[in-house]
């Protein structure tokens, strides 16, 4: 993850360089709300204190060295500006050297530097350089003055499924009036942040949900498993850093991508548009309305036994060997 790098590669080193595209000029469909002037001196000479993350979006906690003693000097209290990165569908950070983020749809470049499509590069003292990279150009960079969490973007996000999951009654409380389908709901990050569009067609396959059930339509126990299985697939796509090949073999995610037909564990795989998402579901599985709910408990509970049915009859007894 883009944190994991920064931490790993950058935390505790001074920002020596900031520069801006291949070519050196500013993006501003990238840089939101700031200039290349002001974004790279609110870098320059600063320390990375610590990378954070909330959902989709990640920001660093800047400091200034104190005395004279050279990369040994402790950080002093954080500065008044932090940079807040939004990868959207393909924005990513790579270090030179030491390897990129990992998307399942396309590959970061690591073959050149600056790689292709980067749109900042940051070098430290350290000799580590890292860049952002955006192919699509859909995330953000912005320039966040005093506390980030309570600054907008950061401040108009929802819970992060690893870090905060709410209980079962917030959580049912949260999507149990929502007149969207359940799939678009999911993708609110007003609601949710960080569950992207891989992850609620996993999340509500795993739940066996079908992904245009209106949320308001759903039962509480649906609304519990749809809670239980976007803890685990984020907690296990966390683990995995990331490595779709770490992922689950069972997983939706393996068969979902390129529109492909296809079938997952036997069941068919169809695409259709929600939200304006590409979505891909099990018809088998994912049932609309009552039936739905109905054969969704019925999957999640063993079989009952029959009143007065017969007990599976005993193996005959082995002979005794010889001796």
């Amino acid at each position: 993850s883009a944190r994991a790098l920064c931490e790993a590669h950058c935390l505790g080193a001074t920002v020596t360089s900031v520069a801006f595209l291949e070519d050196g000029t500013f993006d501003e469909k990238i840089f939101e709300g700031t200039t290349a002037a002001a974004f790279r001196s609110a870098l320059m000479g600063k320390t990375l204190v610590s990378a954070r993350r909330l959902g989709k979006h990640m920001w660093w906690e800047l400091g200034v060295k104190q005395g004279k003693h050279g990369k040994k000097a402790k950080p002093s209290e954080k500065t008044d500006a932090s940079p807040v990165f939004h990868f959207g569908m393909t924005g990513a950070m790579s270090v030179r050297g030491e390897g990129a983020m990992k998307y399942k749809s396309f590959e970061v470049d690591t073959t050149s530097w600056p790689p292709r499509f980067a749109k900042l590069v940051v070098e430290f003292d350290s000799g580590v350089a890292l860049a952002y990279t955006d192919p699509r150009r859909f995330g953000k960079v912005r320039l966040v003055r005093g506390d980030v969490r309570t600054s907008p973007p950061i401040s108009q996000l929802g819970f992060d499924p690893l870090l905060a999951m709410p209980n079962a009654d917030a959580f049912v409380a949260a999507y149990a009036k929502r007149a969207a389908p359940i799939k678009a709901a999911l993708l609110d990050q007003k609601i949710a942040a960080g569950v992207g569009n891989w992850i609620a067609d996993e999340v509500l396959y795993q739940a066996r949900v079908h992904p245009e059930t209106p949320a308001k339509q759903l039962s509480r126990a649906q609304l519990e498993r749809i809670r239980t299985e976007m803890g685990n697939v984020v907690r296990k796509s966390v683990e995995a850093n990331a490595d779709a090949d770490a992922f689950p073999e069972d997983w939706l995610f393996h068969r979902r991508w390129g529109k492909v037909a296809g079938s997952v564990n036997g069941s068919r795989i169809e695409f259709i548009t929600v939200g304006g998402r590409t979505t891909a579901f099990v018809p088998a599985l994912q049932k609309k309305g009552k039936a739905g709910d109905e054969a969704s408990e019925a999957e999640a509970k063993p079989a009952k036994k029959k009143r007065g049915a017969a007990a599976p009859a005993a193996p005959p007894p082995k002979k005794a060997k010889k001796a």
